[in-house]
């Protein structure tokens, strides 16, 4: 099944479905999920990709299950689906080979944990010939020594040395992506200071050498704006640059637009703004361009109007990078701004009009269109993230909305003009589609962050459907095809803190001190297509820092070596308790942590451990259990399964 279609009552309606996951499989028992999806609350049909591939295989259903979650009003009200469309491909020549690798899969998996029961148990000539028979490997081989030299000959400091050999080698990689933490701090300038006041839809940019952070204009929830701030992270100071800059002969007052600094020059680029239907019904729209000289306090105007050479026309809400080292400035996406907006005549609406990829070839002041709006893969679109990598000479551009919410992944290559959507690992945690979703990167680490913004089932347009959503935050690794969501920790004064949710902010990441810088945006109950006007519409000023904590690598190391020793002494302790003593005040004390409540409680309790009746009283039993243990450091592809075959027998 590749699609599935949800039709809607003839009007917005309580009762409309708003959130809920589906389920497929071949038979009504032991189906699996194929996604949580969410419907807005209207009269439109909505379509989503229902294509479950496993290692480029489709997962095959002859049953669809929809479970309700919530509906579009109070919990206690029945749930309406007006009808459901399932579009696929039924030809056997298709089915059949996907039908085939699921079942091989499954009995696999049957025989590996057969084989994992087996070897738990110690029946290790059933675990042989079972293993020999059906030439099914339980684990990666390496996985295979580890127990061999933990389980079969108990020799400790050798697993040890495999298990630093394997972090080095990069196995405990998603493991220690999972000990990441997000950790937010609001930051608070010193009393009587200036600071910039409540918007959204402002652009920021951050010079890394001087740890400036740059702020222009936006919108305060009834005007735009013109102020431009810099903030200076060494005295936690903000200044105003200037008040109005149109006054000192830069851009006018504005929103949605974008800037990007230009860090070999010092200078910033800003193009674009929106303008409600009232102030461009009787205007001739052009799309200003602009530069700013910090070094000299001077604003430059590049051209009155880009669209007339050769640029993007008047847009908003587009994506703007700089690549210093080719002096190039790469444009994608935004909204289209004409006179007729989203005016009715005749019946008919205009459909919105959005840009292509453009570029700017700073040196030699010419515009390029690389790619148009009709291009099939690379769609554009507004509300997307968008981030160059400068070694790779690559943007990637993530998500965004047309009529509807998009979750793709797109890289374009500028060095040969080439588009690649790329497809994420089996297992990997993909943000969930939202609006103004904020993105940075880390070229060091090979890193993408981003913040999620509104998610697209958050916005019902109440003033509270917002309270129980949380802002999320994930990290793309770029080498492994990965998306994890990262916990959020506490703050450094010990508080859980965090910004709320929000779209139309602004994100920017200092590579050097690995720090983000956040400011502003919309809270945003009732979603971005609001009446600029309305003085319901407030606006934040809060400033905010993210930090993204990573273990070090002596913690985890002495985490394991604990790990390990801890079993070693357990181990001794059932025959030699004596040694098992002197080894627990040498061996094992050495790499506690005493500062960590958590292995300060452990340590002591391994003494009173050596007297406890209930405590395993065999070598093998103690041994198979830290192999178990230590199988959370690996990823599951490596490692045997997590599960049990007596999980899969009824008590009675």
């Amino acid at each position: 099944i590749r699609k599935i279609t949800f039709g809607k009552f003839h009007k917005s309606h309580v009762c409309n479905l708003k959130s809920f996951t589906i389920f497929g499989g071949m038979s009504e028992e032991g189906m699996v999920e194929l996604g949580k999806r969410g419907l807005t609350n209207n009269s439109k049909a909505e379509t989503f990709d229902l294509e479950a591939i496993f290692h480029g295989n489709y997962f095959a259903s002859s049953f669809i299950k929809i479970v309700p979650d919530t509906t579009w009003g109070p919990a206690a009200l029945n749930f309406s689906i007006w009808f459901v469309k399932l579009s696929g491909v039924s030809d056997p020549t298709y089915v059949n080979p996907c039908i085939q690798f699921f079942t091989s899969r499954r009995q696999e998996r049957a025989i590996k944990l057969c084989l994992k029961h087996l070897r738990q148990h110690n029946y290790s000539e059933a675990f042989e010939s079972l293993q020999k028979r059906t030439k099914v490997q339980l684990e990666h081989p390496m996985l295979t020594q580890l127990h061999e030299k933990l389980v079969g000959a108990g020799d400790f400091d050798d697993v040890e040395m495999l298990l630093l050999n394997a972090f080095n080698d990069g196995y405990m990689e998603d493991y220690i992506i999972r000990q990441y933490s997000a950790h937010w701090e609001q930051i608070h300038v010193p009393d009587g200071m200036d600071r910039p006041g409540n918007r959204g839809g402002h652009p920021m940019c951050i010079d890394e050498d001087t740890g400036k952070v740059y702020l222009f204009g936006g919108w305060d929830g009834k005007n735009d704006l013109s102020d431009f701030w810099e903030y200076t992270s060494a005295t936690n100071t903000w200044r105003s640059i200037s008040s109005d800059t149109e006054t000192d002969g830069g851009p006018c007052k504005r929103s949605c637009h974008k800037m990007v600094l230009d860090s070999k020059n010092k200078l910033l680029y800003i193009l674009g703004r929106y303008l409600d239907i009232r102030a461009r019904s009787n205007m001739e729209l052009k799309s200003d361009f602009y530069c700013y000289d910090i070094q000299c306090n001077q604003w430059n105007l590049i051209s009155s109007d880009t669209g007339a050479n050769g640029g993007p026309s008047l847009i908003y809400d587009h994506q703007m990078v700089l690549d210093s080292e080719l002096q190039a400035i790469y444009i994608f996406g935004g909204k289209k701004l004409n006179n007729a907006g989203h005016r009715f005549e005749s019946g008919h609406r205009y459909e919105a009009e959005y840009s292509g990829l453009y570029k700017y070839d700073i040196s030699k002041d010419m515009w390029t269109v690389l790619r148009q709006d009709n291009d099939p893969i690379l769609r554009s679109r507004f509300g997307h993230s968008m981030l160059y990598h400068p070694e790779q000479k690559q943007l990637y551009i993530i998500a965004g909305q047309r009529e509807l919410f998009l979750d793709d992944f797109l890289v374009y290559n500028t060095r040969d003009d080439t588009v690649e959507q790329i497809i994420c690992s089996d297992d990997t945690k993909v943000p969930e589609s939202g609006f103004t979703m904020r993105a940075t990167i880390d070229t060091e680490h090979q890193e993408i962050h981003m913040i999620s913004g509104l998610s697209k089932d958050h916005r019902s347009g109440s003033k509270d459907s917002c309270n129980d959503a949380k802002t999320k935050i994930f990290l793309y690794r770029i080498k492994r095809n990965k998306w994890n969501e990262l916990q959020v920790g506490k703050t450094a004064s010990g508080l859980e803190q965090e910004p709320c949710p929000r779209f139309a902010h602004m994100l920017v990441y200092d590579s050097k001190k690995k720090l983000h810088y956040m400011f502003g945006g919309n809270p945003g109950a009732v979603g971005p297509l609001v009446d600029r006007h309305s003085d319901m519409e407030r606006r934040l000023d809060d400033f905010w820092s993210l930090r993204i904590k990573r273990p070090p690598f002596g913690d985890m190391n002495r985490a394991l070596q604990f790990l390990v020793r801890k079993y070693k002494f357990r181990d001794m302790s059932l025959h030699d308790p004596v040694g098992a003593l002197l080894y627990l005040q040498h061996s094992v004390e050495e790499v506690v942590d005493h500062d960590n409540k958590v292995d300060e409680q452990e340590f002591q309790e391994l003494v009173v451990s050596v007297f406890d009746s209930n405590a395993p009283r065999d070598t093998y039993t103690v041994r198979t259990e830290l192999f178990d243990v230590l199988m959370q450091y690996f990823p599951e592809n490596m490692a045997q399964p997590k599960d049990n075959l007596t999980d899969y027998v009824p008590p009675v």
